[in-house]
């Protein structure tokens, strides 16, 4: 196993101890058997491995990964968000880069893994941590339709 991989397989199965997910699902056309070796302790019901979505639009995955072998698309992500997992990591290789950056910016990701020198780089998005509760977005307050006639600027 060469070091990229080796680097590769304990992010990943790190991200898979914190997250507990039940149900994953890796987009790759890899054979990532070493993975599985170092997750088949953990408490999963599901793990589907394949280079492409269009069997699974039905079903949802508690996490879903994306390895750099894959293409992907401002609208392939853009389903995966809205049809099919809440959770999701996807690695990307350097080649352009500013325009990844961008794009996952757009889509609400943040860079989790930097690592230049392996060519390893990994976005994620989760959907319960992405837009944090406001104290002053709600009801009370401002926002109160009762107050509306009380207050004028």
């Amino acid at each position: 196993m060469i070091k990229k991989e080796k680097i590769l397989y304990s992010y990943l199965s790190n991200i898979i101890e914190d997250e507990n997910p039940n149900t994953i699902f890796v987009n790759t056309t890899r054979d990532i058997s070493k993975l599985v070796k170092r997750i088949e302790k953990l408490n999963i019901q599901s793990l589907q491995i394949g280079p492409d979505i269009e069997q699974i639009s039905n079903e949802n995955f508690d996490l879903f990964i994306i390895l750099d072998d894959i293409q992907t698309s401002e609208p392939y992500i853009g389903m995966i968000k809205n049809l099919i997992s809440h959770k999701i990591a996807i690695f990307t290789n350097f080649k352009n880069n500013n325009l990844i950056n961008e794009t996952m910016l757009k889509l609400g990701f943040e860079t989790e893994l930097l690592d230049k020198s392996n060519g390893l780089k990994c976005f994620s998005y989760n959907l319960k941590t992405y837009n944090n509760k406001r104290t002053w977005n709600n009801p009370k307050g401002w926002a109160n339709p009762e107050n509306f006639d009380k207050f004028r600027w």
